[in-house]
């Protein structure tokens, strides 16, 4: 009685120890560039005066239409950090990444018998997880992704169900984040791939595409149910097409540059790469074209590597512990039982000493780094009252947003093609980047002042202009303004009239 009673307490150590370590690598607590619109752009539901359907924060082009395709994951963080503050909105966001842990751990459990195998995968797949994981709407995708998955899995068992879940799950998905378009892509591949396999295998089930392709109908017929309706579909054929160099995680995966920021999701790739070959394991035509489908999608932006470790996680089980089951188990065997139940209790303790202290000075709030935002400068506007339109560094332009709208208005933020033109977007780019007509952001728009980080080519162009003239710099941050339009505010700085600001405090908002 006594060797099941231990391998039932290591079992259940190895579980704690996996939600310890995820818990560890989703509480990072530090702010991402887009957390101020994330929280502050919605704070309204559709129909209300304060829902802006138009680019208002804007001052290139306040009346272009915005179509907002978070707006409902922006409302729910909105409203949790009213309700909660900071603490809220950690919990809320590593919630969600593990209720992803737990449907993806449902299945892995049915189809990978090797305990070791299942932790190994997991603590692989939620390190390979943690790329971006910030308080984003992407949270509501990866969720989605694996409660569709999970579905999926059992599709024979409730196949009508289907019919009426995924549509409700489409309507719910269009409005909480962009990418729902990933469901109907995984709904597609899956119905066109398992109506083939069926025929080949001579099942005889009649209904069987009746169901698949009208769920795929069904469900995208559902994701017209938004405060957009067919423009939202619009937006994302157009935007899903627009190559955007300029931002590092819609750039390419390269195993030369991204080597070392992304050890885990090669780690991961050469695994399931390896597995499938070499698994003796039955592979199932539609699962496995869905998972090269996400390693591609992850390769070709790496904004996707999330995304591929979800998938990973409900495909791959079965065929790792086909290729190395064995070899892992006899390896894990050879320490006893009790040896592998101290060495849990210690980790878990550990992984959760290192969650609460790692990089962090306050763990329940979200941490703003002050050599990466403007702090300083932005409060010194604030404190004397400096207004107007204003050329921000796109990685702040949501945080002066939160702060000094609506004396302020940006030229261009991180919503880039959802509510600036193609033109804007690249007069924005040629003038920060100082290419040729980098002075149209000067000219060509009412622009008064440009808040730029030194780093941007922008800053020595505009040093060399005498019609504008920094008179703030403070860390990464450098104010410029227009000598014409600020006179008086450049005249009571000579006078000694404008004393320094307090610092302010590194934390949201």
């Amino acid at each position: 009685m006594r060797v099941p009673r231990l391998q039932s307490v290591v079992h259940g150590l190895a579980v704690a120890a996996v939600v310890c370590f995820a818990l560890q690598v989703f509480s990072d607590n530090k702010a991402d560039v887009d957390l101020w619109g994330n929280v502050g752009f919605v704070r309204a539901l559709p129909g209300c005066d304060d829902f802006h359907v138009t680019n208002t924060y804007s001052y290139t082009e306040p009346d272009r239409p915005w179509v907002n395709h978070e707006w409902l994951a922006q409302y729910l963080f909105h409203q949790t950090w009213l309700l909660s503050g900071n603490t809220g909105l950690l919990i809320l966001k590593t919630l969600l990444g593990l209720v992803v842990l737990a449907l993806m751990h449902a299945t892995l459990r049915h189809e990978c018998c090797s305990g070791a195998v299942r932790m190994l995968l997991m603590v692989l797949i939620i390190s390979t997880m943690s790329y971006g994981f910030g308080v984003r709407p992407h949270h509501f995708t990866y969720l989605l992704l694996a409660l569709f998955l999970f579905l999926l899995k059992g599709f024979r068992r409730r196949a009508w169900l289907h019919l009426l879940v995924f549509p409700l799950l489409g309507m719910l998905w269009a409005n909480l984040h962009g990418a729902f378009f990933i469901g109907a892509i995984v709904l597609l591949v899956h119905a066109v791939l398992e109506t083939i396999s069926s025929r080949r295998h001579a099942v005889q089930l009649r209904w069987l595409p009746l169901v698949l392709f009208g769920g795929v109908a069904l469900f995208v017929v559902a994701t017209f149910v938004n405060p957009f309706g067919i423009r939202l579909w619009s937006f994302i054929l157009e935007s899903g097409g627009t190559a955007r160099p300029y931002l590092s995680e819609w750039a390419p995966f390269s195993p030369i540059r991204h080597w070392m920021i992304h050890p885990d999701f090669i780690g991961l790739a050469i695994v399931v790469c390896c597995a499938y070959p070499f698994s003796r394991t039955h592979k199932d035509l539609a699962w496995t074209t869905i998972l090269y489908l996400s390693l591609l999608a992850a390769i070709v932006l790496r904004r996707n590597i999330p995304l591929f470790a979800i998938v990973a996680g409900f495909t791959a089980g079965r065929h790792v512990e086909g290729m190395a089951g064995e070899v892992i188990d006899r390896l894990a065997g050879r320490l006893p039982r009790v040896v592998w139940a101290v060495v849990l209790a210690l980790f878990i303790p550990f992984s959760l000493y290192t969650a609460a202290t790692f990089n962090k000075a306050r763990p329940l709030e979200i941490e703003i780094k002050a050599d990466d935002y403007p702090l300083r400068t932005v409060a010194f506007m604030k404190q004397h009252g400096v207004s107007g339109n204003i050329f921000v560094f796109f990685d702040w332009a949501e945080y002066c947003t939160w702060h000094l709208y609506p004396q302020c208005r940006v030229f261009m933020d991180g919503r880039f093609r959802s509510a600036y033109s193609e033109p804007v977007v690249e007069d924005y780019i040629a003038g920060l980047y100082g290419r040729n007509g980098w002075e149209r952001i000067l000219t060509a728009y009412p622009t008064d002042m440009a808040l730029v980080h030194y780093g941007n080519p922008i800053a020595g162009r505009l040093a060399r202009r005498r019609d504008w003239q920094l008179i703030h710099s403070d860390g990464p941050a450098m104010l410029y303004v227009n000598r014409q339009v600020y006179g008086d505010l450049l005249k009571a700085m000579r006078q000694g009239k404008m004393p320094n600001v307090e610092t302010p405090e590194a934390v949201f908002p």
